[in-house]
């Protein structure tokens, strides 16, 4: 005896004809292929009276052809047999051991057939052999292909995952693609045909597993088709055998996801749609959270679906904290199933104005909230849209913004915690921009009657009091005022309490007042905890006003470079949004970018970012708004010193409100910008506003006496205006390592003013400190000091500011060169560009080339006769060129 098992289509049958075949070619042996009993029956005009007897005659036929010869009896589908055919073969596979006869027999596996595994189980063991085909592997898959369709065997690749390596449905599936039938009625017969190969419990199975998705469990299908569990094992084992699933872990999975969706294709919409409604229902029923059923909610409701729109609701609460984007998705979607021009769906556009502004889509975000104000489906409804809108910022998008406010803080259905958080946020927005104006008791007044209503309006007050006295000068007050803000932040709903733009600009401001207190540190851990926030979870609304704060401490703290590359990263991140305001649709915000981009091109010396920041400038000062004006007096002024060029009055006087105004949106006036201003003031002649701003600066010092930055500006501005090198040097060591551009301006203007013994080695230290912040031009404006004293500067304090040509390098180049001449390695010179070490590899192969050198030892022997000799007075080459030099060991471009 010899037992076949396999799935459907995977050669049984071809392997058993062909046996047949082979065994009727010998012609030594009796092949018996029709079924068992019509074979051997007798043909007579009755039937036996029962089966024993129909049986007898049939053992007697086998009898009289196994005396004659060896037979073959080959039977498929043993699994299709009749009960009585069965009986047969069991009963004759036993009394007919001994004979020249061979029993081919071939059955589905796992099918539940207990007669069939009756049968099987009652072979005799000594005398069977079995073994199981299975489905091909992928290279045989394509062999066989290859063998079918010949040159077009490429056009079967697609539909590959779709046969299961069966060899029946792969010949099919050549036979179709030969007489060029379209892909989906080719795909659509392929599927038709392995699930017509199923039982009807294991088409029922799949089909609705096809449905449900691509991972799912035993019980989830035992819930869907009303079955116990037990009852799907032998389904399933049979699904499992056929190929079309595989388990994975503790889930089951279709063969390949173009599978599922070909299975699940071949029903009708209305019954998909009717399974995937029953399976929300019973996961809903479960309490399995709406995100986890979101996909299957959204696909098959229809247009006024209640059901599926709070589903939607509710999975969009859950994930909004953590990804206001796909909280938005659930929520547009809900909005697609709300009958149109209805209170709900203006509900739900509400709801939506908020997640679109977090995600960047301020635009579409600004129109929902201009289509519910127009129509609000009630007077809650249209207080939540204002106190959104007035988050963003920025003006609102239709007319009569007051009236809208008048209404939503008047009308007695909005409860009193929202009216006072609209009223404190309307205002803290109102006093970034400028628009709220203290002298006439606005803020004053507003602030006497604010109330605490929760703990979200009191965090907002808190930074509306540290912002008012700010503008007193009273800077301690101010960081005394936000000292609490992180704590009551904290103390929000952890959801998403502190994403909230009020918080955040809190927060952001916080951190400003720790930088100007000299708290780099808390600063630092502010920002970086809130960038990390606004990228982790998209909120692209938060992600450049934290990348500019970023940047004003490293621009503080004298890292240029990164301050120039984390501008670039907040312009980028401003860019992706519908506005390029960092979110906040604030012209302050911008303006104070502005500022920041202006102050960094400014010292690295970019002169096309420059000349970009200058035109900006000039449109600001075309503004009518005051603190835009304000803004590009100010962006004009640096202009004009990076030009050496005198400022105007005008735009002196209103570069100077800016800074006795202290602010500029969320961002604190640097200490050290009066410095910038008194410089200006006296290039330009102005020595009555020179006098106002050392008035100014010393008593902004007197007003804050915990804070040293201010005092050090203040003996800055004083020495500057005296023309006084002592104070200059007190001020260099009042602004010490934290300000290193600060502490560097103080020992360039105590060596401009002071004796000429003492002005050369204070313009060599300042050089120096420009130097090792990347300030090409500051270092190039000591340099040419130096040069007017008669001393010459040290190239190596300069290293990283080349301002001159030699043989055609580029600025970049030389920089390089000049570091590699004296003894840098590739990593040291690339960590002092701040590029990459790959970068430095380019620009020293470039200038190899340029230069006719084949190694460092030529290049420093080059540089020192050509430039350093030309620039200074002979001096011994640092210690690591020495060694170099030394040694004689060449080091290639790529070496270091």
């Amino acid at each position: 005896m010899l037992w076949i098992e396999g799935p459907a289509d995977v050669g049984k049958s071809y392997l058993l004809a062909t046996t047949a075949e082979r065994a009727a070619r010998t012609r030594a042996a009796t092949v018996l292929t029709a079924p068992l009993l019509s074979a051997l029956a007798p043909q007579g005009d009755g039937e036996p009276d029962s089966p024993y007897l129909l049986l007898r005659q049939v053992e007697d036929g086998l009898r009289e052809l196994a005396r004659q010869g060896p037979v073959l009896v080959v039977h498929d589908d043993v699994h299709h047999c009749d009960h009585l055919t069965l009986l047969a073969l069991r009963t004759l596979t036993a009394r007919l051991v001994g004979l020249p006869l061979l029993w081919v027999l071939a059955a589905r596996s796992h099918l539940d057939a207990p007669t069939v595994t009756a049968l099987r189980r009652g072979l005799p063991a000594e005398q069977t052999d079995g073994f199981e085909l299975t489905a091909l592997e992928p290279d045989a898959v394509r062999r066989l292909v290859a063998d079918l369709m010949g040159a077009r065997a490429a056009e079967a690749e697609p539909y590959l995952p779709l046969l299961g390596g069966l060899p029946g449905v792969i010949r099919h599936a050549c036979a179709l693609l030969a007489s060029s039938p379209g892909s989906q009625e080719m795909i659509a017969a392929v599927v038709t045909r392995r699930l017509d190969q199923l039982t009807p419990p294991a088409r029922e199975l799949v089909l609705t597993a096809s449905v449900l998705g691509d991972r799912l469990d035993v019980r989830q299908l035992s819930r869907m088709l009303e079955r116990w569990e037990p009852a799907l094992l032998s389904p399933l084992r049979e699904v499992l055998a056929a190929g079309l699933m595989r388990t994975e872990q503790q889930h089951l999975a279709f063969a390949h996801p173009s599978l599922r969706a070909a299975v699940a294709a071949t029903l009708p919409p209305p019954v998909r749609q009717s399974v995937r409604r029953r399976s929300v229902d019973l996961g809903l029923a479960d309490g399995t959270p709406a995100t986890t059923l979101a996909a299957e909610i959204g696909a098959p409701a229809d247009l006024g679906d209640e059901q599926a729109i709070r589903a939607l609701e509710a999975a969009a609460r859950e994930v909004a904290p953590l990804a206001p984007a796909a909280g938005a998705a659930y929520v547009r979607r809900a909005m697609e199933l709300a009958l149109p021009a209805t209170p709900r769906r203006s509900r739900l556009a509400a709801r939506l104005v908020p997640l679109l502004w977090e995600s960047g889509e301020s635009a579409e975000a600004r129109t929902l909230a201009r289509e519910v104000l127009q129509t609000p489906p009630d007077a809650v409804t249209h207080a939540h849209v204002c106190l959104e809108l007035a988050r963003m910022g920025g003006p609102f998008p239709l007319p009569q913004a007051d009236a809208h406010l008048r209404r939503a803080l008047h009308h007695p259905d909005v409860p009193l915690p929202v009216k006072d958080q609209l009223r404190s946020t309307t205002l803290l927005h109102r006093l970034l921009s400028g628009e709220a104006d203290e002298s006439g008791g606005i803020l004053t007044g507003a602030l006497a009657h604010a109330r605490g209503t929760h703990p979200l309006n009191d965090l907002t007050l808190r930074t509306l009091r540290s912002i008012s006295v700010c503008r007193r000068q009273r800077w301690s007050d101010a960081l005394r005022h936000s000292e609490p803000v992180p704590a009551q932040a904290a103390e929000l709903d952890t959801a998403c309490g502190p994403m909230l733009p009020e918080v955040v600009l809190s927060m952001a401001w916080r951190a400003e007042l720790l930088g100007l207190a000299g708290d780099t540190r808390g600063a630092e851990d502010l920002v970086e905890g809130g960038l990390a926030e606004a990228e982790q979870r998209g909120r692209r609304a938060y992600a450049a006003l934290w990348r500019t704060a970023r940047a004003r401490l490293l621009l503080s703290s004298g890292q240029l470079r990164k301050a120039a590359r984390e501008l670039t990263a907040a312009q980028e991140s401003a860019a992706e949004q519908d506005q390029a305001t960092a979110g906040t649709s604030d012209a302050a915000h911008e303006a104070a970018v502005l500022c920041v981009r202006a102050r960094t091109a400014f010292h690295l010396g970019d002169d096309r970012e420059v000349e970009a920041c200058a035109a900006r400038a000039e449109a600001y000062l075309a503004s009518g708004d005051q603190q835009t004006r304000r803004a590009g007096a100010w962006v004009s002024l640096l202009i004009a010193l990076y030009r050496d060029e005198p400022v105007t009055d005008e735009r002196l006087t209103s570069a100077a409100a800016l800074l006795r105004r202290g602010l500029l949106h969320v961002s604190c006036v640097d200490a050290g910008d009066i410095v910038l201003l008194v410089a200006a003031a006296l290039t330009a002649g102005q020595r009555d506003m020179a006098a106002a701003a050392v008035d100014f600066a010393a008593e902004r010092a007197r007003l804050n006496p915990g804070l040293p930055l201010f005092a050090a500006a203040a003996t800055h501005v004083r020495g500057l205006y005296a023309g006084d090198a002592e104070l200059l040097m007190a001020a260099a060591e009042g602004h010490g390592q934290a300000r290193p551009l600060l502490r560097a301006r103080a020992l360039e203007d105590a060596g401009a003013c002071g004796a000429t013994a003492n002005a050369g080695p204070r313009l060599q230290e300042a050089l120096s400190g420009y130097g090792s912040c990347g300030a090409e031009h500051d270092a190039q404006r000591v340099r040419g000091k130096l040069r007017a004293l008669g001393a010459r500067p040290l190239s190596a304090a300069s290293a990283t500011a080349p301002g001159v040509k030699w043989r055609g390098l580029t600025r970049s180049e030389l920089g390089v060169v000049r570091l590699i001449a004296h003894g840098a390695t590739n990593r040291e010179a690339a960590e002092q560009l701040f590029v990459s070490p790959h970068t430095v590899n380019t620009h020293l192969r470039h200038a190899f080339e340029k230069l006719g050198v084949r190694s460092r030892v030529q290049l420093a022997r080059l540089y020192a006769r050509e430039v350093d000799l030309a620039d200074a007075p002979v001096r011994p080459p640092s210690r690591s060129a020495s060694r170099s030099v030394t040694l004689g060991t060449p080091r290639s471009a790529a070496g270091g």
